[in-house]
């Protein structure tokens, strides 16, 4: 339902609560009344009467508690909708309705009054964005990392030759092994190898299993205990003690690659200047994108400082609740303790309070900066830009945005391209961060 003769006043109660004082004229609650009874009438049955035919007289009498309550629910909700609407507020919760809804009565020719708090986002106030600084430095490559890069494609390319000598393993010798991790005796299969060429002394491999090698003869086997930190990057090897079996193939000489057309053509490249020309392009686009990541990182912060913005105390402990309820289902369902999946308890709702806080308030600027500037991704950006991430993973345009649709994502898809306009619309307008002259 909506009226025009809806009375509502505004009483804003801190920076993120407001109360709606709605009063609903009586021509609303006369006509609620009316449809109420005429429902009512048509489910009924009194002695005395056909269905459908009972008088009102009657219903009022007989019904006066389910009368009221009835209207109440067919008024009360879209008239607190047409309020927020017409105050054009952002409810950040449900709303508490005083008095609550059990409480209110209607009675015929008399407006209905009710107030309606709710937590609303604030007024966000931005800076203007010349306040802002960030590098705005060309990103530069220089060619000894180009040098240095194709150097270590060199290394990968190596050969290894066994030498056909019997002396035991020396400090900077290459070598050809195998090894096999046990754990409580049985074999860990992604950690063990064979025919593995190794160069000593370049920290290709545990250091116990590097010291257990010197002096080792061709042919011989040993034993390494090693003890991993809890925050192994192998959870099944996390915290524990496993045992390596090594055996000595051979010693060997490496040999590596000219760095010329045929080494370049090896790595399917047409000759090695090309070569050399795409990878110092690709070391640039990747020290931009990292050049970039840390001007949203600079801005963002100094956006979040510049802007006092009051989070609602409701909302930030709602959404730590309900992720820890998410947190003690996975584990359930994963039958782990939350100390086998590393988590404290302790630190974990402060750590999220944390995170909570941080997103609502960039989510909030963010949606302030693109109402004020206009910043907003059109369907046809929207459509080229899911070709051209389709394109990116090889997959099928149409069939990755019916995904993005079936699951959900696609809004999600929107709003990050919107915040990358919003980045490069704040890049663009900050100042230049000054640069630090030593002389």
């Amino acid at each position: 339902m909506r009226t025009k003769d809806l009375k509502v006043q505004t009483e804003r109660l801190d920076a993120t609560r407001v109360r709606l004082n709605i009063e609903v004229p009586s021509e609303d609650v006369n006509t609620a009344l009316a449809e109420t009874y005429e429902t009512l009438r048509s489910q009924v049955s009194i002695p005395g009467f056909r269905k459908g035919r009972v008088p009102v007289t009657i219903l009022k009498s007989r019904y006066p508690e389910y009368v009221s309550s009835e209207a109440v629910r067919y008024l009360i909700v879209p008239a607190y909708e047409d309020a927020i609407d017409r105050e054009r507020l952002n409810p950040l919760s449900q709303p508490i309705f005083e008095p609550p809804l059990n409480e209110l009565q209607v009675k015929e020719n008399e407006s209905l009054t009710f107030s309606a708090t709710v937590d609303i986002r604030p007024n966000i106030h931005l800076p203007n964005y010349d306040e802002l600084e960030t590098d705005k430095n060309p990103v530069d490559v220089p060619r000894e990392d180009v040098d240095a890069y194709i150097t270590r494609l060199q290394a990968q390319s190596a050969t290894y030759e066994p030498l056909d000598i019997e002396r035991p393993v020396e400090e900077q010798d290459c070598v050809r092994i195998d090894w096999e991790c046990l754990l409580d005796g049985q074999r860990v299969d992604p950690e063990s190898r064979q025919d593995v060429d190794i160069e000593l002394g370049v920290g290709a491999i545990h250091e116990k299993l590097e010291q257990a090698l010197h002096g080792m003869q061709i042919g011989n086997t040993k034993s390494v205990d090693i003890d991993f930190p809890q925050e192994h990057s192998n959870p099944d090897l996390a915290g524990k003690s496993a045992r390596y079996e090594i055996t000595l193939h051979a010693i060997t000489q490496k040999h590596l690659p000219d760095l010329d057309d045929e080494f370049a053509k090896d790595l399917g490249y047409e000759n090695y200047s090309q070569l050399y020309g795409l990878i110092w392009n690709n070391l640039v686009e990747e020290e931009t994108t990292i050049h970039v990541d840390k001007q949203k990182a600079e801005l963002l912060t100094q956006l979040i400082e510049k802007i006092d913005i009051a989070i609602p105390q409701p909302l930030v402990d709602q959404y730590v609740q309900q992720t820890l309820q998410n947190l003690q289902r996975q584990l359930e369902n994963e039958q782990r303790t939350p100390e086998e999946a590393g988590i404290d308890l302790e630190t974990l709702p402060d750590e999220l309070r944390k995170d909570v806080i941080q997103q609502t308030k960039q989510s909030w600027i963010f949606e302030t900066i693109a109402e004020k500037e206009g910043i907003f991704v059109s369907d046809d950006e929207l459509e080229y830009e899911i070709r051209r991430a389709a394109e990116q993973q090889n997959r099928d345009a149409q069939k990755y945005a019916a995904l993005l649709k079936s699951s959900n994502r696609l809004e999600d898809f929107r709003g990050q391209l919107q915040h990358e306009k919003i980045y490069q619309f704040l890049i663009q307008r900050a100042s230049a961060k000054q640069s630090l002259i030593i002389t």
